[in-house]
């Protein structure tokens, strides 16, 4: 009933269109193979699929017909992995909210190049980033807060030839290791790391090359501050918001210029 009734909007041009349930969490479906095929003769601005339970064959027709849509919305559904992502594909920002992955899905999303904006949270099964984001010269904003995700080595391994990346989200987490290698971030405006456990910052400094970073949260990080060079290099840092760590002496004093907050 459902494709049949999407097949009947063959012609019509829409700013937003929403498929899915909505109250009645017994009556989630299964999404099939072709679902969502009457769309492709549909002009969208923004398309949101919500509340399916399980993705029939890997999902690899979910975005046959949605690829030349400006902004995707996958939220609550049984979505293990990114399905194929059409050639040329015109998607600026997705976001994956409730789904069901495991691993960051770095590399089938980096085949979306004209993505501006990614969110990827509310993911509970979500704990791995071992895959890579490649050549999304265009991404901007990344959000991946509100997951379970423990890694090392952030946060330049991460995202390869990203260069305008601006705004990284990664608060609410389990455990990530700072390294200070920011080397294919280093043009970042703000990075958000609150209530995730954070091992590094403290003893030296890891942001030293994020000389144009003017927003920086690491509240309640367990992040003991013990170098007075624990924020060298944030020479443009205008709020800073460190509550709930822990501050040996005196060991901020000097390290800012412009701060506001």
């Amino acid at each position: 009933m459902m494709q049949t009734s999407l097949q009947g909007l063959a012609g019509l041009q829409v700013s937003r269109l929403i498929v899915g349930e909505f109250r009645d969490s017994k009556n989630l479906q299964d999404f099939k193979r072709g679902l969502l095929t009457g769309l492709c003769q549909v002009q969208m601005e923004e398309f949101v699929l919500i509340c399916f339970r399980e993705f029939e064959d890997d999902t690899d027709t979910l975005f046959n017909c949605i690829g030349n849509v400006s902004t995707v919305r996958l939220v609550d559904l049984g979505l293990e992995e990114i399905s194929q992502v059409p050639a040329r594909s015109k998607v600026k920002q997705l976001e994956c909210k409730k789904c069901s992955f495991e691993d960051v899905p770095a590399l089938k999303l980096s085949l979306f190049k004209e993505l501006r904006v990614l969110r990827i949270t509310k993911n509970k099964r979500l704990k791995n980033f071992s895959q890579n984001f490649e050549g999304l010269t265009n991404l901007e904003v990344i959000d991946l807060s509100e997951n379970r995700l423990t890694f090392s080595s952030c946060c330049s391994p991460q995202f390869q030839n990203c260069p305008n990346l601006k705004h990284l989200n990664l608060s609410f987490n389990s455990n990530i290791r700072l390294t200070g290698d920011f080397t294919n971030v280093k043009n970042l405006l703000y990075l958000d790391l609150q209530h995730t456990t954070l091992f590094g910052p403290g003893s030296y400094p890891v942001f030293l090359s994020l000389q144009k970073l003017i927003y920086l949260d690491i509240s309640h990080t367990k992040t003991e501050v013990k170098s007075q060079c624990t924020f060298c290099g944030l020479n443009s840092l205008q709020v800073l918001k460190m509550a709930g760590n822990s501050f040996e002496g005196n060991k901020l004093a000097g390290n800012f210029k412009n701060l506001s907050h």
